[in-house]
C-alpha cells in the first residue's frame, strides 16, 4: 500500500494568503500539516509557515534517526511543541510579529499507526468506505455552543462565534493539541482531510463524501470539492486550504 498525496492553498478573496500548507509523503509513511495565520493579528502569515514548516522539518529527523518513534502520539504532539517554541522565539526576535498565532491540524501515518493533532479550528477528516468516520472538534465558542446543546452541529458554519477560538499556537499561553490515535491499521480506499475553516465551510462532509467516492485521485478530489467552494463563496472570502490523501495499493 501507499499514499498518494494533493494539496491547495489559496488566497481567496483576502489581500493576503496567512494559510500555509507542508507535507513529506512517501509509499508508505506521511506527515500531513495545515496551518491557519489568525487574520485580525500582525504577521499570522509568518507563524502559519513557521509552524507547518517546522513540524515536517522535526518529523523527518525524528523519522531519519529513531524510525518508527515517529509515528507515536507523544512524538507527534512533541512535534506541535516544537513548532509553538520555534514560533514563540522566533516572534521575541521580531517584535512586530508579537501577535501573530495559528491554528494547526497534522495527521502522521505509517498505515499501521495513525496520530491526528489539532489546535483551534482548522481540521483534519478520515473517510472509508466513503464515510466520514473521523473527524476533529473545533476550539471554538461555536463548537462550545454545540456541545453545550445550544446549536446543532449543522448549523457551526454560520453561527455568530464559529470565528472565536478558545486555542490557538502561537500565543502567550500554550495548551497543548488535542491527539487523536486511529486503532485501526489505514486499508486501501481510505482517505485524509486536513483544511482550513475558509474551505469546510463552503463544502459540507456529505460533498466531501460524495465526491471521495467520484475521484480517483487526489487532485481530482480536491477539484471536485474546490469548485463547490467557487460556486458559493463571495467577492472577499478567507483563504483557503486543504490536503488529501488517498490510501491506494
Amino acid at each position: 500500500m501507499k499514499i498518494l498525496v494533493n494539496s491547495l492553498c489559496k488566497q481567496g478573496g483576502r489581500d493576503y494568503n496567512q494559510d500555509y500548507v507542508a507535507y513529506d509523503a512517501s509509499d508508505g509513511d506521511a506527515c500531513l500539516v495545515v496551518c491557519d495565520g489568525l487574520g485580525s493579528y500582525i504577521g499570522s502569515e509568518v507563524a502559519s509557515r513557521l509552524c507547518a514548516t517546522k513540524i515536517v522539518e522535526t518529523y523527518k529527523h525524528v523519522k531519519e534517526t529513531e524510525g518508527a518513534r515517529a509515528f507515536t502520539p507523544d512524538i507527534v504532539k512533541a512535534y506541535v511543541q516544537t513548532a509553538h517554541n520555534y514560533v514563540a522565539g522566533y516572534k521575541e526576535q521580531n517584535p512586530v510579529l508579537r501577535s501573530s498565532c495559528t491554528t494547526v491540524a497534522g495527521v502522521v501515518t505509517n498505515l499501521t499507526d495513525t496520530v491526528i493533532v489539532h489546535i483551534g479550528d482548522t481540521r483534519a477528516y478520515i473517510l472509508r468506505e466513503g464515510k466520514i468516520v473521523y473527524q476533529t472538534r473545533d476550539h471554538s465558542l461555536a463548537r462550545a455552543a454545540v456541545d453545550l446543546g445550544e446549536i446543532p452541529l449543522s448549523e457551526i458554519r454560520n453561527h455568530k462565534d464559529q470565528n472565536k477560538l478558545t486555542r490557538v499556537l502561537g500565543s502567550g499561553y500554550y495548551i497543548a493539541p488535542d491527539c487523536e490515535i486511529v486503532t485501526d491499521p489505514l486499508q486501501v480506499g481510505d482517505g485524509i482531510i486536513i483544511c482550513s475553516d475558509g474551505f469546510w465551510e463552503y463544502v459540507y462532509d456529505e460533498e466531501m463524501e460524495a465526491d471521495f467516492v467520484k475521484a480517483s485521485t487526489p487532485s481530482e478530489y480536491i477539484a471536485l470539492m474546490e469548485a463547490r467552494l467557487l460556486a458559493r463563496v463571495g467577492p472577499h472570502n478567507d483563504n483557503y486550504s486543504v490536503i488529501a490523501a488517498m490510501v491506494v495499493e
